[in-house]
């Protein structure tokens, strides 16, 4: 195995869990079709559906899951590039599919796994896979939970993102004080500063606050997303805002990476693990 790169470690509230430690990695942006939609985008190319790319970083990702046999895994978003592409999907489940049983999987939707529809998003390429476009998970003392954050992020979705909203406070109260609670999602709330101006990266300036009041009173202990194909690091009243690198094509200097979190009576140990 690759050595595991250190990259973050930050103290969390003592938990009541097990002895041992509770493992989760995220798999942020597999993205099985974007090397070859760039390909494609060059004027006078040919596009073809080359997964070859994406395919052999996912399959690097599955080996080092099965080596670390953590106890969860978090797919934060945009499994896929084009989400009508059925050879994308049957590609990226197919590769997955050899992921040691023991471990729990769980996956929340990107934009690329949302088909676009006026102005808003339908799920239906996600969710006929997986089932629902958020989750809540609790063992050994740890929540995850995941939020589909297109619906924070298009302005068109406020009925249904409020729908989500109210979810995700009764999700959030299950949790006894002494858990640690960790929240998944695609979009990253803010790169850098809670009130850096936004663009097309982050959810917008306005909501940003709402939620990271709510995860504050709920006594959240990291946010985590992907989203930029590059890494970044930001924390607001304490609570973390972690944005992982494509674990494939990568947009910045960052390398293929998976991110492995650690949660331990000590608190949550945040590391980086190269492909």
């Amino acid at each position: 195995m690759k050595k595991l790169i250190l990259s973050l470690l930050f103290a969390a509230a003592l938990i009541s869990c097990s002895k041992e430690p509770y493992v989760v990695v995220q798999v942020a942006d597999a993205q099985l079709g974007f090397d070859a939609a760039v390909k494609g985008s060059v004027p006078g190319a040919e596009y073809v559906n080359d997964l070859t790319f994406e395919a052999e970083y996912l399959k690097k990702a599955v080996a080092a899951i099965n080596e670390l046999k953590p106890d969860a895994v978090v797919f934060s978003g945009d499994q896929i590039h084009l989400p009508s592409n059925d050879e994308q999907w049957d590609t990226f489940c197919g590769i997955i599919a050899d992921i040691d049983p023991s471990v729990k999987v769980l996956h929340v939707p990107g934009n690329h796994d949302h088909l676009l529809v006026d102005g808003g998003v339908d799920p239906y390429p996600f969710t006929s896979r997986f089932g629902d476009d958020h989750f809540e998970h609790n063992a050994k003392g740890v929540k995850l939970v995941g939020i589909n954050t297109s619906l924070i992020y298009f302005k068109k979705e406020q009925e249904r993102e409020q729908e989500q909203f109210e979810w995700l406070k009764t999700a959030l109260k299950k949790c006894r004080k002494s858990d640690v609670t960790l929240v998944f999602g695609h979009h990253p709330f803010f790169v850098y500063d809670i009130d850096e101006t936004e663009n097309h990266s982050q959810i917008a300036l306005e909501k940003r606050h709402v939620y990271f009041d709510l995860f504050k009173e709920m006594g959240v202990g990291a946010v985590y997303a992907g989203h930029l194909h590059e890494s970044a690091a930001a924390e607001y009243e304490g609570i973390p805002m972690r944005t992982q690198t494509s674990a494939a094509y990568q947009l910045g200097d960052c390398e293929a990476s998976l991110r492995v979190i650690t949660v331990t009576r000590k608190g949550i140990a945040d590391e980086t693990l190269a492909l």
